[in-house]
């Protein structure tokens, strides 16, 4: 999934335990992989990988990775944005938020790693990740795995306002 899903969705779980950061950001934490079980479309990164070894090249290495960089810069500025619009009052849902943002990204980030340095507990990361990722890509149907993701964002939000 996009990040955007998964801060949305971390920041909501933050906020629902705003006196428990540590609960907050476990569960988004958690969230994440919850999301990828759901079928949807995902981004390119092979413009970051070098073909022989799978792992990461230098990110603005050519000028594929370098789009592919600006579409996750792009992706994360927007899910910041709209997590700060949606539930941002004072300066601690500012932390909180931030907190749920960073619990729900960071399976990402950890692969990240994982393609740059191949280590435990990166490795491990990864195993989980692609354990619970869904197997359908939807390369042929990205239309479709993009608005999966959208009614995601959609739903999540619907279910908060709705119960808070």
């Amino acid at each position: 999934m996009i990040l955007t899903p998964h801060a949305i969705l971390g920041a909501t779980l933050a906020n629902i335990f705003p006196n428990e950061p540590a609960l907050g950001f476990s569960l988004a934490f958690v969230s994440h992989y919850v999301l990828d079980v759901i079928p949807h479309a995902d981004y390119d990164i092979t413009g970051f990988l070098d073909k022989d070894t799978k792992t990461v090249k230098s990110i603005v290495n050519n000028i594929k990775g370098t789009l592919h960089f600006l579409c996750i810069i792009f992706d994360f500025s927007v899910a910041v944005l709209l997590c700060i619009l949606f539930f941002v009052r004072d300066g601690k849902s500012l932390i909180i938020t931030f907190i749920g943002i960073l619990g729900g990204v960071l399976p990402d980030f950890f692969q990240f790693l994982y393609y740059k340095y191949k280590k435990q507990p990166w490795i491990f990361f990864q195993m989980v990740h692609k354990k619970v990722h869904n197997l359908d890509k939807m390369e042929d149907r990205r239309l479709c795995g993009f608005l999966i993701q959208f009614f995601v964002i959609i739903f999540i939000l619907s279910l908060y306002f709705y119960f808070k």
